[in-house]
């Protein structure tokens, strides 16, 4: 047997092993393909990753607000009658607020085609089953990082109408910075826009701009007569403004202007991917070709919107 119809056979096996079951990945597949989604060099590698072991899902909220210490009063008995200074009055005592965040999955498909020339020359062994994951979720990466940036439900683009994201979401402080360019001033300009009581975090904050911007941003700093504008010159260092690190997240500009920005802590923003990931497969014997199809469900939402920034007109 030639080595093009060993990889074909070798091929249709790995196949048949993902279609089995219904199409519906084993758990350790699905552990598999969920891990090489987030580990892709996108947001969701640093935002959190709920996965959904039913379509909805409830995410409990627990805080304490206002003060919570108190001086103590060393007089009085052991007894509680109601008037007891020992005890600590009841409009002083602090209860913790308690939400809930819910989860909706939308459900994605996809259908790749691959040529039997592709795999006669490129197979990995006995390894395809595994390539053909990694490049799904290679391309699933990039594709849900936008639909989290850039989701509306009124789009006319099928993927991004699934779920609102958090750009469309972040309307609580919205900064818009006049086409100035990015450098500290704009990052400074919408920390001032964030309450007080975030700011002791800021050191935990990401702000996501353009691959362009970011690049803008270094190069304003290249300008400057010091150490710092040494550094920017000979060092891909990373950018921090305000005690934030500045990143470029690739598909905010996939909207085609790349104008727009978020602040926020990562854990802030949650994405969610069912367990249940189904992929099948089928030859087309007339074009010949291998057809893959997967499917899966996928959600998101924020935390706290108050504790995020837009930039806009950057």
């Amino acid at each position: 047997m030639t080595t093009s119809n060993v990889n074909l056979q070798r091929a249709d096996v790995a196949l048949s092993d993902l279609s089995s079951n219904g199409g519906i990945l084993s758990p350790e597949q699905t552990k598999q393909f969920i891990d090489m989604i987030v580990d892709e060099p996108t947001i969701i590698n640093q935002i959190r990753t709920v996965r959904m072991p039913t379509p909805t899902m409830k995410i409990n909220k627990i805080g304490l607000t206002g003060r919570l210490l108190h001086g103590a009063t060393q007089a009085g008995s052991a007894e509680d009658d109601g008037s007891n200074p020992r005890y600590l009055a009841k409009s002083k005592r602090s209860a913790p607020t308690t939400s809930q965040i819910e989860m909706s999955t939308k459900e994605a498909i996809a259908e790749v085609r691959i040529p039997y020339e592709v795999l006669e020359d490129n197979i990995e062994g006995d390894n395809f089953e595994e390539h053909v994951l990694r490049l799904i979720a290679q391309r699933a990466a990039l594709d849900l990082e936008e639909m989290l940036l850039h989701g509306d439900t009124t789009s006319s683009d099928d993927l991004l109408a699934l779920h609102n994201g958090f750009l469309k979401r972040a309307t609580a402080h919205i900064v818009n910075n006049a086409s100035a360019g990015p450098n500290d001033t704009m990052i400074t300009n919408a920390l001032l826009a964030l309450p007080q009581q975030y700011l002791r975090y800021t050191h935990l904050m990401k702000a996501w701009i353009s691959q362009h911007n970011r690049i803008r941003f270094q190069a304003s700093r290249m300008n400057r007569q010091t150490g710092l504008g040494d550094a920017s010159v000979i060092q891909n260092m990373p950018i921090v403004s305000q005690g934030l690190t500045v990143e470029a997240a690739p598909s905010i500009a996939a909207d085609g202007v790349g104008s727009q920005g978020l602040i926020t802590q990562p854990k802030n923003l949650i994405f969610g991917i069912q367990r249940q990931i189904t992929i099948e497969s089928d030859k087309d014997i007339r074009s010949r070709e291998y057809i893959i199809v997967v499917t899966c469900r996928v959600a998101l939402n924020i935390e706290d919107t108050n504790a995020m920034i837009k930039l806009i007109n950057i």
